[in-house]
């Protein structure tokens, strides 16, 4: 099913020593048979430590013909799973009981795409999960209900996949496709050129039976992108037979269109063509800001369609397409309302079922709060043209309250959100930076998250910079796009600033931004007055295009990157005052003083300052080793980093040319798993890095599978051939 990248480098493995391959293909056996499947992460990697933050799902879990709520979390934030179920009493208010729980180092949520599904026909509804194995290998693994528990079935799972890429499946829909009548699974899978299939697999009551890569639906070439769709599952035009696909989709001039999808002899086809069951007028609705549920409101035994959507002074309604409506969106005031500041639109989900058996769908908010507690609250049917609603109908039990991790930060550097400050929803800004000797002093960088300092042609370095909590007046200066920016950039879900590239690289580029990988600005993609010459410092061509955050975020939105979006969380602890050896960092050793050993005009020195808890920087400027302490041209700071973080990787030459002098470029590997050093509070813990793919965070490991915490603050990260040392004392 992948379309893999055409491999055109010439390797420069003879670099590598054997001792550190071995190491490497070790350290990926031992992980593999300590997890579920690896550890490899994703999304923030195993973030979730309250329900809210994990995945609900809504079904008859217990068999009872009522409908409950399953939260699938790490409640410890060890790589562990728990699954909970809430069920709703005649007072409103919602219980909870645990129905499975395994220990650390088991599973990691941010692989798992979930359903609720009946796979065995006993009634009671079952969970699957379609897990990434990392590469381009995938499992769906299966928790089944016993009516008070569910009993997982093991690692084999029920299906497997070696030619799946995970990140293209727009989740798992559930129901019954055929007049089998077997239960069924449908994948929306994005092929490239805006192509979406429908993958189709049959439940056996004891595995999956996949219908083949050809699907049971192919939109065929520049049709449908799935970042602009919703899909859902239901009776959405009958009350019988098979069940049906609705697709939500995001039209140009903020307009949308309801999709149904029916199952036929020719596999899922579209009721009525493309015109929809409804369109909106144009101009009404950001799918940006909506969330989507799909249960009988009204009891007529068709599935309506319920959106919880975020208004732009605050509030948020409810609203109900209903399908006796033809899923047209008539009332605007909503069926629950929620006024300015009363409801975190971000951090609230909207699940709908039929808690109490009276054949018409209730609701529920599902909110995680900053201080690590999720909030339920009931939205009850009252047959009328609004729901009531009550708040605080579950909330977490102070015992199970995990504060660990940091919970109301920025997910690029742990630091607290500030209310009334930017959103942590914006997008990130990664800048591509200069970082030849006379291209320093850095401007801007001391307001960065996070910085890599990545090796480019000639065994220079180059930085790249996100900016996201904070925004410079002037950035700088800005050079040239390389490989490890496509394959960086995705997983801040970033806004792409280059000053050019060469017209492999542009093309490349170009084609990841079609696909949604991310947005790009660059005077090269058309957006040059964004930028600006300047001889500060003496500077000439091509060390001094400089720019601002304002002028990158004016320019982001341009290009259609305005919009809000959620940015995988790395792994901080919840505060910078912390015992040493919190966080992963049992058995590490002291280490004030680190080496990082590039070429002599770039060698870099890092110290530990105890009293402030933070990392000087100083560079070396020529082969003398004239070491030059790291401050920021904009506003004389000295970079204080709390973090500083070695991954050793395979990085070789390449036959592209991207430097004007004709130099060839590297590539390098930046999925998978390898050597990790991390320094923080003035110790160093050696471990392991790992990523699924380029849309997930790095997730750091110890030597005993524990997860590695970064203290809040600003990270720099050093990506270094496997077989570079970097010594510390």
């Amino acid at each position: 099913m992948t379309r893999a990248p055409a491999g055109r480098h010439k390797t420069v493995a003879s670099r590598v020593l054997a001792l550190v391959r071995l190491l490497t293909l070790f350290l990926t056996f031992v992980l593999s048979l300590t997890l579920m499947p690896a550890l490899q992460p994703g999304g923030g990697g195993a973030a979730a430590q309250t329900l809210a933050n994990g995945f609900t799902l809504v079904g008859d879990f217990r068999g009872n013909g009522a409908q409950q709520i399953a939260s699938l979390y790490d409640p410890n934030d060890d790589f562990g799973l728990r699954i909970v179920v809430l069920d709703r009493g005649a007072d409103g208010k919602f219980t909870h009981t645990e129905w499975f729980l395994e220990g650390a180092n088991h599973f990691d949520l941010s692989r798992m795409k979930p359903v609720a599904v009946d796979l065995n026909g006993d009634k009671k509804t079952d969970i699957a999960v379609l897990y990434n194995d990392g590469g381009f290998t995938v499992h769906m693994v299966v928790w089944l209900s016993t009516g008070s528990s569910f009993a997982y079935t093991g690692n084999a799972g029920w299906w497997r996949h070696t030619n799946f890429d995970w990140n293209r499946a727009q989740g798992v829909l559930a129901g019954v496709w055929d007049g089998t009548p077997k239960t069924g699974l449908m994948i929306p899978y994005q092929l490239d050129n805006f192509q979406l299939k429908f993958l189709y697999l049959i439940a056996t009551g004891s595995g999956l039976l996949y219908a083949g890569d050809g699907g049971a639906f192919d939109s065929g070439p520049g049709q449908i992108d799935s970042s602009k769709a919703r899909f859902l599952t239901g009776h959405f035009t009958r009350t019988d037979g098979v069940d049906q696909v609705a697709m939500i989709y995001q039209y140009p001039s903020f307009q949308i269109k309801v999709h149904i999808f029916d199952p036929s002899p020719r596999g899922l086809q579209p009721i009525g063509g493309w015109p929809g069951m409804w369109s909106s007028p144009t101009g009404f609705f950001d799918m940006t800001k909506a969330k989507w549920a799909a249960a009988d409101v009204d009891g007529d035994g068709k599935t309506d369609i319920l959106t919880m959507y975020s208004y732009g002074d605050g509030s948020t309604r409810v609203h109900l397409l209903s399908a006796a409506s033809s899923f047209a969106l008539r009332d605007v005031s909503g069926i629950a309302t929620f006024g300015p500041g009363t409801l975190n639109w971000s951090a609230t989900g909207l699940v709908a079922g039929d808690w109490n058996k009276d054949g018409k769908a209730d609701a529920a908010t599902i909110s995680a709060l900053g201080d690590g507690t999720t909030h339920v609250g009931a939205l009850s049917n009252t047959g009328t043209a609004a729901f009531t609603f009550q708040p605080d109908s579950w909330i977490t039990p102070p015992g199970e309250v995990q504060k660990l991790a940091c919970v109301s930060c920025w997910p690029l550097n742990g630091m607290p959100v500030v209310a009334g400050g930017p959103s942590p929803q914006r997008r990130p800004l990664a800048v591509k930076i200069d970082n030849a000797p006379t291209a320093r002093p850095h401007y801007g960088i001391s307001q960065a998250d996070i910085v890599m300092e990545l090796l480019v042609e000639g065994f220079i370095t180059r930085l790249a910079a996100y900016f996201h909590s904070q925004d410079p007046d002037t950035i700088g200066a800005v050079r040239s796009v390389r490989f490890s920016d496509r394959y960086t950039t995705p997983m801040v879900r970033g806004s792409l600033v280059f000053s050019g590239a060469s017209q492999l690289m542009e093309g490349l580029v170009r084609g990841d931004i079609e696909r949604g990988a991310y947005v790009g600005v660059s005077p090269q993609l058309g957006q040059g007055s964004t930028f600006y010459r300047t001889n500060v410092d003496g500077r000439v061509i091509p060390h001094n295009l400089f720019t601002s955050s304002q002028a990158l975020r004016e320019a982001t939105a341009s290009v259609g990157g305005g919009g809000p979006v959620d940015v995988p969380r790395w792994d901080f602890l919840a505060s910078a005052n912390h015992a040493d050896t919190v966080g992963g960092f049992i058995g590490s050793i002291p280490a004030n003083n680190v080496l990082i050993p590039y070429r002599l005009d770039a060698r870099v020195l890092y110290h530990y300052d105890a009293g402030s808890r933070t990392y000087s920087r100083l560079q070396s400027a020529s082969s003398a080793l004239n070491y030059v302490p790291e401050i920021d041209g904009m506003n004389g700071q000295a970079i204080a980093a709390r973090n500083v973080v070695i991954i050793n990787t395979d990085i070789w030459v390449t036959d592209v040319v991207d430097d004007a002098g004709g130099a060839p470029s590297l590539d390098m590997r930046l999925t998978g798993v390898g050597k990790a050093s991390i320094f923080r509070d003035g110790r160093r813990q050696d471990g392991t890095w790992s990523r699924a793919s380029y849309t997930d965070p790095f997730v750091f490991t110890n030597f005993y599978n524990q997860k590695i915490y970064l203290s809040p603050g600003q990270t720099w990260i050093h990506i270094l051939p496997a077989d570079w040392d970097v010594p510390s004392s």
